[in-house]
């Protein structure tokens, strides 16, 4: 019997393996900047679960402008995203952006979200940035002020509601697991009681 639980168990897991991995083909386009003030437009749509990353270093000093534009394609409700950049103290010698703020806009230039400061670790400083996001063209502006070298990664990555591939995966698992419940309830019912 215990044989067949972890043989229906272990079907269970490589059939919904395959399927969170069928779902995760995600893509990462990234932008590396070697100037405070560049811009860039990303050709390809990106799609669900997609990355956009940025990458900076540059021995620049001065006034961070940064304008990434990109465009979401079908099927997006939402967006999660992180940047850190390091803020070495005055007395070091390392790179040292201060004063950084992302934001987001739509195609009218309105305001979609900002980053939130999340606090210094190590040397980088960390924000987080998230909120609702459909289809359309967007425009990520980074700014800031580059005391010396300066290194900023900024990361967004696409969302969608939970496909129904995952739906289907917990219901699966929860048949096995009732299944599982019953026949083990049946073995049990009419073994005699141990001594």
């Amino acid at each position: 019997m215990k044989s067949t639980l972890f043989s229906t168990l272990a079907t269970a897991f490589v059939f919904g393996g395959g399927l969170i991995g069928a779902a995760a083909q995600a893509e990462t386009q990234s932008v590396f900047y070697q100037h405070l003030n560049s811009t860039a437009v990303i050709a390809n749509p990106l799609l669900a679960n997609d990355t956009l990353f940025i990458d900076t270093f540059t021995p620049e000093r001065g006034a961070l402008r940064q304008i990434t534009t990109f465009t979401v394609g079908a099927g997006v409700t939402s967006f999660t995203g992180h940047a850190a950049w390091l803020v070495s103290t005055p007395a070091d010698a390392g790179p040292r952006l201060v004063g950084v703020n992302i934001d987001l806009f739509d195609t009218s230039n309105t305001l979609i979200q900002s980053d939130s400061f999340a606090g210094v670790l190590a040397g980088f400083a960390h924000s987080t940035i998230s909120g609702l996001l459909g289809p359309g063209t967007y425009t990520l502006v980074a700014t800031g002020t580059g005391q010396r070298d300066s290194s900023l990664d900024i990361s967004l990555t696409l969302a969608v509601p939970e496909p129904a591939t995952y739906t289907m995966l917990l219901a699966g698992l929860g048949i096995v697991g009732y299944a599982l419940r019953r026949r083990i309830g049946r073995g049990s019912a009419g073994a005699a009681p141990q001594s």
